[in-house]
């Protein structure tokens, strides 16, 4: 399937209308399809995927995958891969699955120079799980040589399989070469892999977030860290509330936003919270993000990462491996550790699945009482 096998011209994109009219292909085979026409000339131009050129940009996803992406062909695979990204039920998935094919783009051209994404094989997809998962990818990795956990390879080829489904009903495939009947998912432990924080480390952040001076100094950043630590929120719904989410339901204040996978999210703000949010918004446009850099643009990720290490400098506590993850599991660790019951966590973190939830279960008196310690009082026991 090339432009040269298409039986009418690319019609002219018009930004104006925002309307790309289909085409015909011919593919290799000799069937023809109608291949998808995204409302968009590249995929930086759909919601939540804006590229980020340099770090407190605006940009909400790493420009090179998006500048990946739109190279691909335009006759089939880019308008697939468009059309499929923007079909995506919510901004973080679309995130999500740029980022995991944007990755497998890179691994295709160190390992497989010459298949296009729509030409991959079932053997292709293999090669693919054995190096990621193996630490033998010479590409598609962040740290080459380290393999990737299982859970990581498992979502890429999650991913992968969702999209070549997509492809077979949009782009004429004949199968889903990543078809999980087919290609074995690794087995993912029930035990996450993220450290959490101590209760007194939690309550350190927090209150050090809250101190006069820093709320003089960094008022967002005082919401953000305790957003986070007290939400159990991922750093993408976050970075992403605007001012008019915060609203008023059954007597409580909540922040009402979207979760991974399009379901509505109602969570409730507590006072220790509502002190440090409400003077942070008051008097600004519902269309504003709460946390918004100088020039009115809502943070990214990394903006984030910020407000946590001054929160860590500011209690003392060490800011090595504190993550916007780490909080997240550290909400889930202490909860369960208090006795709250695990569905309960589960509906606050926004978990489809209860085993989820478990992976975080892995608190400081699990830690505690681990049969180590007592291996070691019976080798010291004179």
């Amino acid at each position: 399937m090339s432009e040269k096998d298409a039986l009418v011209p690319s019609a002219v994109f018009s930004p104006a209308s925002g309307v790309r009219p289909p085409q015909t292909i011919r593919l290799d085979d000799g069937r023809e399809i109608t291949a998808p026409a995204p409302m968009v000339e590249s995929v930086g131009a759909i919601a939540g995927l804006s590229p980020r050129r340099a770090r407190g940009d605006g940009g909400e996803v790493p420009g090179a995958d998006v500048d990946l992406i739109d190279a691909l062909p335009r006759d089939l695979a880019w308008p697939t891969v468009a059309a499929w990204l923007t079909a995506a039920k919510s901004v973080q998935t679309r995130r999500a699955r740029l980022q995991d094919v944007a990755a497998f783009l890179r691994w295709l051209d160190a390992h497989a120079a010459g298949i296009g994404l729509l030409a991959v094989s079932e053997d292709t997809i293999v090669g693919y799980r054995e190096t990621i998962a193996t630490g033998r990818a010479r590409a598609g990795v962040r740290d080459v040589g380290k393999p990737l956990s299982a859970a990581s390879v498992a979502r890429r080829l999650s991913t992968l399989s969702s999209f070549y489904r997509y492809a077979m009903r949009r782009a004429g495939l004949r199968a889903n070469p990543a078809d999980p009947g087919f290609v074995e998912r690794p087995i993912v432990s029930g035990e996450g892999r993220t450290p959490m924080r101590t209760k007194e480390e939690a309550q350190g952040l927090t209150s050090a977030a809250a101190s006069d001076d820093f709320l003089v100094r960094y008022p967002a950043d005082a919401v953000c860290v305790t957003l986070l630590f007290m939400t159990g929120m991922r750093v993408g719904e976050v970075t992403a509330l605007t001012v008019g989410q915060l609203q008023d339901d059954a007597g409580h204040r909540v922040l009402v936003f979207a979760r991974k996978g399009g379901k509505t999210a109602r969570v409730p703000i507590p006072p220790a919270l509502a002190v440090l949010l409400l003077p942070l918004i008051s008097g600004r446009p519902s269309y504003e993000p709460i946390l918004r850099t100088d020039d009115g643009r809502p943070w990214d990720r990394w903006r984030a990462y910020t407000a946590l290490r001054r929160a860590a400098t500011a209690a003392g506590v060490s800011s090595h491996g504190l993550t916007p993850h780490t909080a997240r599991a550290t909400f889930a660790s202490l909860l369960r550790e208090a006795g709250v019951p695990r569905e309960k966590v589960q509906e606050a973190m926004g978990h489809a699945s209860s085993t989820t939830t478990q992976r975080y279960e892995r608190g400081t008196a699990t830690l505690a009482s681990h049969a180590a310690y007592d291996m070691e009082r019976l080798l010291d026991d004179h």
